[in-house]
C-alpha cells in the first residue's frame, strides 16, 4: 500500500507539471510558420497539390489553425488567388491541400507561398499571422518535350454547359497560329510571347468520343490538338417505383434520363438504399434493380435511389407498404374448350402469391378489335368462364389479366387467345326478286338473289336450292341445285301459276326459304294511265313477321298536269312583285311534277329580261317564259319592271309529258315610283298623331291638375299644421257652421256701385272709400275703458287674388265708435240669414263677375267636434290679433284681381244690439 501511495503521488505531480507547461504554452501564442512546403503538379485534374508541416508545436499539442495560400502566375508579383484553409494541427503532422486551375498548368509557371495563424478558442489573446514561407515554383513546361506546338489540357472531362479554358504553347515564336473547335475558328488572348489562351463558354455535348480542338501554323503545316470530353448533365431519376409479383422479390424501376457515359467515362451508377434495414445494393442496370424481401415482419420499406457520376449525385426516395405494391405475373395456359356455335368455355392458370392469395381476373371478349363482353372472376390457381351469346362461325379473341384482391395496385400483363365458333344453319332467307318476260310465247322467269351477309350465313354457303312448284298441278315440282357463289338462274315456264322456293345451304343445313309466286295471267291486275299508285314493300323474317322495307310511288303512264295552281300576287312595288302558289298539291297530278313555267307579257316594245326566254303561245302571241326546275319552289319574284306599267302573268306546272292547260293571264299594274315613298312617310306621321292623342286622353287628369287645377282641398292644406298649438291639440279645419261671423265685406271694382249697411241701410258709393273698411271687435261690456284691442281675420285660401291687396290694419277703437261700425255679434243662425239676404240685395247693384265676398270670422270653433254650442267664456285677447281674410267667390263670378289704382269698399253687416257673447 505504501508503494502504491508513492506511485500515485509521483503520477499526480508529473501530470500537474505537464498541465502547467501546456497552460504556459497556450497562454503565449507562438509564430507557427509552415515548414517543408512542397508543390506538385497533377496534369490529369489540372491541380496543384501542396503538403507541409508545422514543427513548432509542443509534444502532443493540438491546435486549430488557419493557413493562407497565395498563388501567382508567370511571376510572384502577379497574385491570382488567395485562399484560406482551416484544420486541426498536430505536431509533425503532414498537411495536404489541392487547388484546381482553370488555366492548364502546362501553359504558365505558378508560384505558391503560405502563412498560418492560430485560431483556437483556448488562446485568449487575438491571433496574428506568421511570416510567409518562401515562394515555391510549379512549372509544368519543364516536363514538355521538344515538339514545336502543344495544346492543353489533354483529355479534359467537363460537364455540358460549363466553361473551359484551353491554351497552346509554341516553340516557334510565331504569331500566325490559328485554333479551331470542330472546324470553327476560335479567338483568344495571348498571355506571353509563346502562350495564348481561349475560353470556351457553355460547351455542348457533341459525341461520346469527344469534341475536337486543334491549332496549326497558317503556312508551316505544324499541327497540335486535343480531345475535349463533354458529358451530359446527370438527371434526377423519374417515375421511381417499386413492386412485387410474388411477395419475395421487389423490383424497382425508374427513368434514368440521359446517359452521361463517354468513351473516357462510364455511365452513371445507381445504388438502392433501404433506411429501415440499413442495407444497400449496387444496381446492375440503368433503369431497374431487384431487392430480396426479408423473410420476416417487415412490410414497410423506405428506398432511396442514388444516381452518381464523375461530377454530381442525384437521389429520389419512396415509402410504401409491401402488400400494397403487388403486381401479379401474367396468367398462362389460356385455352378454349367445348367451343360451339354460340358459346365457348375459357380456362387459364395464374402464379400463386404468398399463401394461396386470391386474385381477381378480368376476362375480355373481342370481335373485330372491339370489346363486346367483360367479366370478372375471383380465383386462386385455376380460372374458368363460360362465354355465351356468341355468333356462329365468328373469330373471337379472349384475353385475361389479374390483380391482387387484398389491395389493388396494377393489373398484370394481358394474355390473349384466338378461337372460332362452330357453324350454324343460315338464319335469314335470301333476298330474292324476279324478272318476267315472254320468249316465243312462253313466260321466262329470271331469278336473282343477294348473297347472305356473314352475320346471317353462319358459315360458308355451299349452294342454293331452287324448288319450282306448279300451283295448278300440286304433284309436279322441280328441284334445282345451284353452286355458290352464283346469284341468279333462269326458268322457262308454261301458262300455269308457279310458286318458287329459294334456300341457301352451308355445312350445317338450309336457310329459311324465300317464296315468289308467278301468276299464269299475263295481264296487267287494272292499272290506268295518269293515276298515281303508292306501293309498300315488306320483308318477311324467319319468324314469319312482316316489316316495312320501303315505300314506292309510280304511274303506269304519266300525263300532263290537269290543272294550274292558284297564284297569289303580293309585295307589289314600282319595279317588282311576288308570285306564290303554296297551296298547290303535286301528288294529285297525273304525273310527277318536274317544275313550273312562269309566263310574263311585258308592255309593248319591252324586251324579255335575261333570265326569261322569248316564246310564242298557241294563239300566236309573244311572251317571256321563265322555267323553275325545282318542284318544291312555289314562290317567284318578278323583277326589273317599269313603274306605272301593265303586265300580265300566268303560272303552269309541267311533267315529262308536257305542261298544264293554258289559262287566262292575270293583269297587274305597277304603281308610281314615289307613291311607295309617300306611304312610308304618311303612315308613320298618322301613327305618331294617334299616339299623342291617346297619351293626352290617358293623361287628361294630369294635364288638368298642371294647367287648370280645381280649388284645393282644405283637408289637404298645410295651413292646419301651422295653427295647431299645444294649448288646443284638438284644433281642426274650420267649418262654416262652426264659426261665429263677425263681419263681411263686399269688394267690387270702382264703377260707382253702391253698398248698403246691414244695420243702417245706408248706401255709400265706392268713391267714398279709398281702401276697405274692416270690422274690429271689442269686448261687450258697456263700461269697458281699457285699450282698444281688435281682431282681424283674412283667409285667401279660396282666392289668391285677394291676398295681393288685402291687409289687416291695427287701429285703436274707442267705445264711442259709431253704431254702424261696432256692435255685439248676434247669433250665428240669424247673422247668416241676414248675410244671405243683404248679400243678395247688394248683389244686384254690383256688376256680374265683379263682386267678391269676404267673410271675416273668428279663429276657432266653439268646441272641437260640437258645432251647435257656443263657448260660455270666449277668449278675451289683450292685444290685437290678426286673422286672415276668408274670401268666398260666387260660382261663375270670379274676377281678376284689382289694380293698384282701384279702390275697395267694405260694409259692416252688424246692427246695434246684434251680437253674440
Amino acid at each position: 500500500m505504501a508503494l502504491f501511495a508513492v506511485f500515485q503521488t509521483t503520477f499526480l505531480l508529473a501530470l500537474l507539471s505537464l498541465r502547467t507547461y501546456e497552460s504556459e504554452v497556450l497562454s503565449e501564442p507562438l509564430p507557427l510558420t509552415p515548414e517543408s512546403l512542397k508543390v506538385s503538379v497533377n496534369s490529369t485534374c489540372q491541380c496543384l497539390h501542396l503538403q507541409w508541416t508545422v514543427q513548432s508545436l509542443a509534444y502532443h499539442q493540438e491546435l486549430k489553425m488557419v493557413f493562407q495560400m497565395q498563388i501567382s502566375r508567370f511571376k510572384t508579383s502577379n497574385v491570382i488567388r488567395v485562399e484560406n484553409y482551416s484544420t486541426t494541427v498536430k505536431r509533425n503532422q503532414v498537411l495536404h491541400w489541392s487547388w484546381e486551375s482553370e488555366l492548364p498548368l502546362e501553359c504558365a509557371a505558378h508560384f505558391i507561398r503560405m502563412r498560418s495563424m492560430v485560431d483556437d478558442a483556448r488562446i485568449p489573446k487575438p491571433g496574428f499571422w506568421s511570416n510567409w514561407s518562401s515562394w515555391e515554383e510549379a512549372d509544368a513546361q519543364n516536363l514538355l518535350g521538344h515538339d514545336p506546338l502543344f495544346v492543353f489540357p489533354k483529355d479534359k472531362l467537363v460537364e455540358e454547359g460549363s466553361n473551359v479554358t484551353i491554351c497552346y504553347v509554341s516553340r516557334l515564336h510565331q504569331d500566325n497560329i490559328s485554333c479551331y473547335l470542330e472546324g470553327v475558328q476560335i479567338y483568344g488572348e495571348q498571355l506571353d510571347r509563346s502562350v495564348s489562351a481561349f475560353e470556351l463558354k457553355n460547351v455542348s455535348f457533341i459525341r461520346e468520343k469527344g469534341t475536337n480542338v486543334f491549332c496549326k501554323v497558317d503556312q508551316g503545316g505544324v499541327l497540335g490538338g486535343i480531345v475535349l470530353f463533354v458529358s451530359k448533365v446527370l438527371e434526377e431519376p423519374k417515375d421511381f417505383s417499386c413492386e412485387t409479383q410474388d411477395l419475395k422479390t421487389l423490383t424497382c424501376t425508374w427513368d434514368p434520363g440521359s446517359d452521361t457515359g463517354l468513351s473516357k467515362q462510364p455511365s452513371q451508377s445507381y445504388t438502392l438504399f433501404e433506411s429501415f434495414s440499413g442495407k444497400k445494393t449496387l444496381c446492375k442496370h440503368r433503369n431497374w434493380c431487384d431487392w430480396q424481401v426479408a423473410q420476416g415482419s417487415q412490410e414497410t420499406y423506405n428506398f432511396t435511389l442514388l444516381a452518381e457520376n464523375y461530377f454530381r449525385k442525384r437521389s429520389v426516395s419512396i415509402l410504401f407498404n409491401l402488400t400494397q405494391r403487388v403486381h401479379p405475373m401474367t396468367p398462362y395456359n389460356l385455352l378454349p374448350k367445348n367451343v360451339g356455335a354460340t358459346n365457348a368455355t375459357m380456362t387459364w392458370k395464374v402464379h400463386s402469391i404468398g399463401n394461396n392469395s386470391t386474385l381477381l381476373c378480368q376476362l375480355e371478349l373481342l370481335a373485330e378489335g372491339k370489346v363486346i363482353q367483360q367479366s370478372n372472376v375471383s380465383i386462386k390457381v385455376n380460372g374458368e368462364y363460360l362465354l355465351s351469346e356468341l355468333e356462329p362461325d365468328t373469330e373471337y379473341v379472349a384475353r385475361v389479366r389479374c390483380a391482387y384482391t387484398n389491395h389493388f395496385w396494377k393489373w398484370s400483363e394481358l394474355i390473349s387467345q384466338k378461337f372460332n365458333t362452330a357453324e350454324a344453319a343460315p338464319s335469314e332467307a335470301p333476298d330474292v326478286w324476279r324478272n318476267l318476260k315472254m320468249v316465243s310465247g312462253h313466260p321466262t322467269v329470271s331469278l336473282f338473289w343477294k348473297p347472305l351477309s356473314k352475320v346471317h350465313a353462319n358459315g360458308k354457303i355451299l349452294f342454293y336450292n331452287v324448288i319450282v312448284e306448279n300451283l295448278d298441278k300440286p304433284s309436279r315440282f322441280e328441284v334445282l341445285s345451284i353452286p355458290a357463289p352464283a346469284s341468279s338462274t333462269e326458268l322457262t315456264l308454261d301458262q300455269c301459276s308457279y310458286q318458287i322456293h329459294v334456300t341457301a345451304h352451308n355445312s350445317v343445313g338450309p336457310s329459311p326459304a324465300s317464296v315468289i309466286v308467278v301468276s299464269g295471267d299475263p295481264g296487267n291486275g287494272a292499272f290506268r294511265p295518269g293515276v298515281r299508285y303508292n306501293f309498300r314493300i315488306y320483308g318477311i323474317s324467319t319468324k314469319r313477321m312482316a316489316h316495312l322495307l320501303e315505300k314506292k310511288a309510280g304511274y303506269l303512264e304519266e300525263l300532263a298536269p290537269s290543272d294550274n295552281p292558284q297564284v297569289v300576287m303580293s309585295k307589289l312595288t314600282s319595279h317588282s312583285f311576288t308570285l306564290s302558289w303554296k297551296d298547290y298539291s303535286t301528288e294529285s297530278q297525273p304525273g310527277f311534277i318536274q317544275g313550273y313555267h312562269v309566263y310574263l307579257k311585258p308592255k309593248a316594245g319591252e324586251q324579255c329580261h335575261p333570265a326569261f326566254e322569248k316564246t310564242v303561245l298557241p294563239e300566236d302571241s309573244v311572251c317571256c317564259k321563265y322555267t323553275i326546275d325545282n318542284p318544291g319552289q312555289k314562290t317567284f319574284v318578278v323583277e326589273n319592271l317599269q313603274p306605272e306599267s301593265v303586265y300580265e302573268f300566268f303560272v303552269t306546272p309541267y311533267t315529262t309529258v308536257g305542261e298544264g292547260p293554258l289559262d287566262a293571264f292575270t293583269k297587274v299594274t305597277t304603281p308610281d315610283e314615289y307613291s311607295h315613298t309617300l306611304i312610308h312617310i304618311i303612315l308613320p306621321m298618322i301613327f305618331c298623331v294617334l299616339i299623342v292623342m291617346i297619351i293626352c286622353y290617358l293623361k287628361s287628369q294630369w294635364l288638368k291638375e298642371k294647367c287648370y287645377p280645381d280649388s284645393p282641398n282644405p283637408y289637404k292644406s298645410s295651413v292646419l299644421s301651422l295653427i295647431k298649438s299645444k294649448e288646443n291639440p284638438h284644433l281642426t279645419i274650420m267649418y262654416v257652421n262652426d264659426c261665429v261671423p263677425d263681419a263681411i265685406e263686399v269688394i267690387n271694382k270702382p264703377e260707382g256701385s253702391k253698398i248698403q249697411f246691414l244695420g243702417t241701410r245706408k248706401s255709400l258709393t265706392e268713391t267714398e272709400f279709398t281702401k276697405p273698411a274692416y270690422l274690429y271687435l271689442l269686448p261687450t261690456e258697456k263700461n269697458y275703458s281699457g285699450p282698444g284691442p281688435c281682431m282681424c281675420f283674412e283667409n285667401f285660401t279660396y282666392n289668391q287674388a285677394a291676398s295681393d291687396f288685402a291687409s289687416c290694419g291695427h287701429f285703436p277703437v274707442t267705445p264711442q265708435a259709431p253704431p254702424h261700425q261696432l256692435g255685439p255679434l248676434t247669433s250665428p243662425e240669424n247673422l247668416l240669414k241676414a248675410l244671405e239676404q243683404n248679400y243678395m240685395n247688394s248683389l244686384g247693384e254690383i256688376p256680374a263677375g265683379e263682386a267678391n265676398l269676404n267673410y271675416v270670422s273668428q279663429l276657432a270653433s266653439p268646441t272641437s267636434g260640437d258645432k251647435d254650442s257656443l263657448p260660455t267664456n270666449p277668449p278675451e285677447p289683450a292685444l290685437c290679433s290678426e286673422y286672415k281674410m276668408q274670401m268666398a267667390i260666387p260660382l261663375g263670378l270670379a274676377s281678376a284681381p284689382p289694380s293698384e289704382n282701384s279702390s275697395l269698399s267694405s260694409t259692416t253687416l252688424l246692427g246695434q244690439g246684434e251680437h253674440c257673447p
